[in-house]
């Protein structure tokens, strides 16, 4: 949607509801995507929400193993991400998101950007 309508307030609320009480969610992660999205930004948030230990994140040189790392601790949780200021379309699994499915129970939020 247009920008000032309340996009990030909305999700805000949503992540601090989901901080603030308890949910049936493993782990909650809110990314600011901005733009021109940077995948190796977008892992990095990942990474630090997940915990994952920085000698195993840093021995992952490239985007690619990065994500296969994302997404092998992703796959065990139910997560939910947030993502924020999406201004074009990004590739789920080349940050190492696995798809939300019934078997998972995960879910992914974000606005859609402005239409020109």
């Amino acid at each position: 949607g247009m920008g000032g309508v309340g996009k990030t307030t909305l999700l805000k609320k949503i992540n601090n509801d989901f901080l603030t009480t308890s949910s049936d969610f493993d782990v909650v992660i809110w990314v600011v995507v901005s733009k021109p999205s940077n995948i190796e930004k977008i892992q990095e948030v990942i990474w630090n929400k997940l915990q994952i230990p920085r000698d195993i994140w840093e021995f992952r040189s490239s985007k690619e193993e990065k994500a296969v790392e994302i997404l092998r601790v992703l796959k065990t949780k139910k997560f939910v991400l947030l993502l924020d200021d999406i201004w074009e379309r990004l590739d789920l699994l080349e940050m190492g998101v696995p798809r939300p499915d019934a078997r998972n129970k995960s879910k992914i939020v974000f606005p859609t950007p402005p239409i020109p």
